[in-house]
């Protein structure tokens, strides 16, 4: 059975290494910071340290991430040079994978003409250099990740992270799973109840990452469209107390101290992960992972990873 990850927010009511020993009593054995300027990630390395944990991935910031579609915008820089900071410390911590978004933004025009690559590719040979893996993350401008994944489709580097919630709620033409699912080397596993616009009208309030089973996706059937993915060694679970939405009823959690949070999270995404070895347990990728030049880092983790390079 594969192990459980937990991808960190950015703020709790107890201070960061009580969340760790929470996670640890709970059953996740790796956790994925969202970084920023202000994270104290020597900390969190020190915590997961002391409980045996790993550092599966580090989420890149996403503030103003479209406009790096834009070089020439003075704030593109700025975003460019946080993201670089991020790959110094995935580099520097030995996380081997950072998250990445390709665009944010649910109402856009996608444009004719063709796109600019320039800063990505930047970002994506630094990444190649400093031995870290980026995993694209579907969300909304599917285009966007589209054109990314395909640009790069054939550097090692170069992963998938998939979003179950993201891929429940928000209208997709393609289906990144069965497209790049073979790239998959991260997951961010969560439920939500899909979009609920009767127009069809996309809301950031539907991505509410709740635990499974408290939305409606239908597990078993999201679970079966992992089987043709590479492996994961850990799922990870991108689960939240709050929400984006103001409607009652989508603050499940909002009166329910961390601590009983964290323990019900690890036994729903125990309940995924054995859902997972029951459906996958014949993965075609099993036993060929020593054929592939695409990551082995979906089940290598930890201080091993930059000696295997």
């Amino acid at each position: 059975m594969p192990d459980i990850g937990f991808s960190l927010q950015p703020r709790y009511d107890l201070p960061i290494a009580q969340v760790i020993a929470l996670l640890k009593a709970s059953g996740f054995s790796a956790v994925s910071p969202v970084w920023s300027p202000e994270l104290d990630l020597e900390s969190i390395v020190a915590s997961t340290q002391t409980h045996s944990m790993n550092i599966q991935s580090l989420h890149a910031p996403h503030k103003n991430i479209s406009l790096l579609w834009n070089p020439d915008s003075p704030l593109s820089a700025e975003t460019q040079r946080n993201i670089f900071r991020c790959v110094d410390a995935c580099a520097q911590f030995q996380i081997p994978i950072m998250v990445l978004h390709g665009w944010s933004g649910l109402i856009y025009t996608f444009p004719k003409e063709p796109l600019n690559f320039r800063i990505f590719d930047e970002i994506v040979d630094y990444a190649q250099r400093q031995g870290v893996f980026i995993a694209f993350e579907n969300l909304e401008g599917e285009e966007y990740l589209n054109a990314l994944l395909t640009r790069y489709q054939n550097l090692s580097h170069i992963g998938f992270c998939w979003d179950s919630g993201h891929d429940h709620c928000y209208p997709h033409a393609l289906d990144f799973l069965e497209s790049f699912g073979d790239r998959l080397i991260m997951t961010h596993l969560n439920d939500n109840l899909g979009l609920r616009d009767p127009s069809g009208i996309p809301s950031g309030d539907d991505d509410l990452h709740f635990l499974p089973y408290d939305g409606n996706i239908r597990w078993d059937d999201t679970i079966r469209r992992l089987k043709n993915a590479p492996r994961q060694a850990i799922l990870n679970f991108e689960l939240k107390l709050g929400s984006p939405s103001a409607n009652p009823k989508d603050l499940l959690y909002d009166r329910i101290p961390l601590k009983d949070f964290l323990k019900e999270a690890g036994n729903r995404a125990r309940q995924i992960a054995l859902l997972y070895e029951k459906l996958t347990s014949e993965n075609i990728y099993q036993t060929t992972s020593t054929q592939r030049t695409r990551p082995s880092a979906c089940v290598i983790l930890g201080p091993i990873f930059l000696r295997i390079l």
